[in-house]
């Protein structure tokens, strides 16, 4: 088993307290952890920048960053592999691949993975970690002292772990872990996070409401977010308690394709049983088995934070009037939705709101109520 984690957020956020802690405390547990050290603060170190007295061009350093970080993703992707079937391996990345998105344009990230030959697509580089942590920083924590590569102000760090955030909108599964009144505190919640990803459980509740699309100000959700298209089939089972289902996810015109099982309990939710990326190859053959009696389902997901809550707004394709915001929270987390989006009801637990629900329905019994 190989679990692969990203421990981002902006300057000054904790991340190097938060990785040695998780080192001493799954190791003792079996696990192989490896640490992927941030490799821009590398260069730095190193003498090689884009700031300052003989400063590299923005784009050059980015494209060195990108190189090195892919690189050691595969070697250390290989390492694990190495140790066995049975070895328990944890990756802990200090920043992604993603990362270099809140440092440059887009069009400039364009032209770092043209030098790059488009060795993965930004749908593919954004999916291949199983969970994403942002921890949020605050103003009177930040300091210098620690990092001699840093050279923000506080206020210029906020707004890169804010730009960091926006990088990564779009995966299936990123936690923000806020900031609070004490580093072990911080701490516990990065741990529960990823035991949560080890155990492969949902550690953050999931609320749904329903939301009345023509009272919502979807410009501005659209101005808020990034823009996810997702089209899902469900395949034949034979065994009606476990649902197999592809995806095809595209971002920023590049599309990357994942196939999910899941155990259906008796109360009608869902145990993980296996999640793992296959290619268009695999993705083609597999939809040779799809499930005639579900429609395809195509829909525009809008990802987006607001006050350190992730929230995904689903637009599907056959229903014009309804969306679904799906909203992941602590336990005891008390969420305020934006004013901008018209929340009718909560849907949790309302089995016609479920996806493959929908996809048998095609969504024409859900009407605004």
């Amino acid at each position: 088993m190989v679990k692969r984690i990203v421990l981002t957020g902006g300057p000054g956020t904790g991340k190097t307290t938060v990785l040695d802690k998780i080192k001493t405390v799954y190791e003792p547990q079996g696990y192989r952890v490896i640490i992927i050290d941030e490799t821009a603060t590398y260069f730095i170190l190193k003498g090689i920048r884009p700031f300052g007295d003989n400063a590299l061009d923005l784009v050059d350093f980015q494209e060195l960053v990108m190189r090195m970080q892919l690189a050691k993703e595969e070697i250390f992707d290989r390492a694990a592999q190495m140790m066995g079937e049975d070895a328990k391996v944890l990756i802990v990345y200090d920043r992604g691949a993603v990362d270099n998105c809140a440092y440059m344009s887009q069009n400039q990230f364009e032209e770092v993975m043209a030098r790059l030959n488009h060795v993965k697509s930004f749908a593919e580089l954004l999916n291949q970690y199983d969970a994403v942590i942002d921890l949020v920083g605050r103003k009177d924590f930040y300091t210098l002292e620690n990092n001699e590569a840093r050279s923000e102000d506080a206020d210029y760090a906020l707004e890169l772990g804010a730009n960091t955030l926006k990088s990564w909108l779009g995966h299936n599964k990123i936690k923000i872990v806020l900031p609070k009144d004490t580093m072990d505190e911080k701490v516990n919640e990065v741990l529960n996070i990823i035991n949560g990803v080890l155990l492969e459980k949902q550690v953050k509740r999931q609320d749904k409401y329903s939301v009345d699309l023509r009272s919502t100000d979807l410009d501005r959700v659209i101005r808020e977010s990034r823009a996810v298209m997702i089209e899902q089939s469900y395949l034949i089972s034979e065994d009606e308690t476990i649902e197999k289902r592809i995806r095809k996810v595209s971002i920023n015109n590049s599309d990357s394709y994942h196939l999910s099982v899941y155990k259906i309990m008796e109360d009608g939710s869902r145990v993980i049983v296996s999640e793992k990326s296959i290619d268009k190859k695999l993705y083609d053959q597999l939809m040779e088995f799809k499930d005639s009696r579900y429609e395809t389902i195509r829909k525009n997901r809008y990802c987006f934070s607001e006050a350190g809550t992730y929230f995904n707004l689903d637009v599907f394709e056959n229903m014009e009037d309804v969306g679904i915001l799906e909203i992941n929270v602590g336990e005891h987390e008390v969420v305020n939705i934006p004013d901008y989006v018209a929340v009718m009801e909560d849907v949790t637990k309302n089995s016609n709101y479920y996806n493959k629900n929908i996809a048998k329905k095609v969504g024409r019994e859900l009407k605004k109520s």
